[in-house]
């Protein structure tokens, strides 16, 4: 079965999808949206609401995630957007395969990335999702706090008053206080973790799905694994939390080699990340995708050829000069040739018999008129 006929099987006209529209945060607003028509990969799309919310917009080359029934039964596919039309009308073209269980396997890159692993003789899956969801709340509410801190003083006066009398205008001489407050504060936190310092970055390949990452420590297939990643933004890094049961662990000879201890190829199934986080993966690794491409594209139209190209381009200009200059010569010495035995052809070659009789007749005609004398 072709893709277009996949595409039309998966997305038929009336069926209702889930979209997730990146927003330029780097965050996903998930909305629904009805297919109004399909034809091969191109799709239309008619979003549920008219105006999407601030922040949210429709860009030309967006890319798109198509998503019909639950994580666990459901199946996507990947659209760029190519154009927008009346009321909330899309048109995407569907790029890659339409993937099943885990929606994000497909969309993959190979990065060097922070990340921390936990060793832990907890089985019980109930306690480690219970641990993640307290350690991803407790990390929410610092992040919370520290966004709290980086606000100037007259705005977190702004927000209480705000709290407490939403109807009440701060005055001139509270803001003047304030900014008096401000002058005063001395900022000891700098908001960010430097607890990350020292973590080398591992060269992983990662995905929406899972990692698989190099490691000196073998864990046996089906351990659960708590993990923590560091994620480069463009809107300012994030780390994620998640737990990760081990598809696989196989030892590499060749980097045991490089590196003179036990190495293992390691393989991560995210077992309970946060679809946010999620979509923020999802996000870096696509950025970085498009970023590698055009930096491929750019490099491909300015590239500096290699010197031996170079140097046999010349040699075969030269050798096609030379053979240019030989021909030319041989083509003017055959002309030559050619005009000079025409000229003579024509000065020396017999005369025919009727331009005998012409000439002894004119000869005679001027013996006759005392023209010259003697014979001709």
């Amino acid at each position: 079965m072709s893709d277009f006929k996949t595409y039309q099987q998966h997305f038929p006209v009336a069926k209702k999808v889930n979209v997730a529209i990146p927003v330029p945060q780097g965050d996903i607003f998930r909305d629904w949206a009805i297919i109004s028509s399909i034809d091969e990969d191109l799709v239309t799309l008619q979003l549920s609401r008219d105006e999407l919310p601030a922040g949210v917009r429709l860009s030309t080359g967006s890319i798109m995630d198509l998503r019909v029934g639950s994580d666990d039964s459901g199946y996507s596919c990947r659209g760029i957007i190519v154009a927008e039309g009346f009321q909330r009308e899309i048109i995407l073209r569907l790029i890659g395969e339409i993937v099943s269980n885990e929606l994000r396997e497909f969309y993959r890159i190979d990065a060097f990335l922070p990340i921390r692993y936990f060793i832990t003789s907890e089985k019980s899956e109930t306690a480690l999702k219970i641990a993640w969801k307290e350690k991803r709340e407790a990390r929410l509410a610092a992040e919370k706090e520290q966004k709290e801190r980086e606000k100037k003083p007259w705005e977190r006066l702004r927000d209480m008053r705000h709290e407490e009398q939403p109807d009440e205008e701060l005055t001139g001489e509270d803001l003047r206080n304030s900014k008096e407050d401000d002058d005063e504060v001395v900022e000891e936190d700098d908001g960010l973790d430097h607890s990350w310092d020292d973590v080398i970055p591992l060269a992983a390949n990662i995905s929406g799905g899972g990692i698989r990452i190099l490691l000196h420590h073998q864990f046996a297939e089906d351990d659960l694994v708590p993990v923590e990643i560091y994620v480069p933004l463009e809107s300012g890094p994030k780390i994620i939390d998640a737990v990760c049961k081990v598809v696989f662990s196989r030892e590499n000879l060749a980097a045991e080699k490089q590196f003179n201890r036990p190495t293992y190829n390691t393989g991560f199934h995210f077992l309970w990340i946060d679809e946010r986080e999620r979509d923020a993966l999802v996000t870096y690794i696509s950025n970085v995708q498009l970023k590698r491409i055009r930096m491929m594209r750019e490099h491909y139209m300015l590239r500096e050829r290699p010197e031996n190209e170079v140097l046999a381009d010349k040699a075969t200009i030269i050798k096609r000069r030379i053979t240019q200059a030989i021909i030319g010569v041989m083509a003017l010495t055959a002309l030559t040739f050619i005009v000079v035995y025409f000229i003579n052809y024509t000065e020396n070659r017999p005369k025919n018999e009727i331009e005998l009789i012409f000439d002894k007749g004119f000869m005679e005609y001027l013996k006759k008129m005392g023209r010259i004398n003697g014979k001709p």
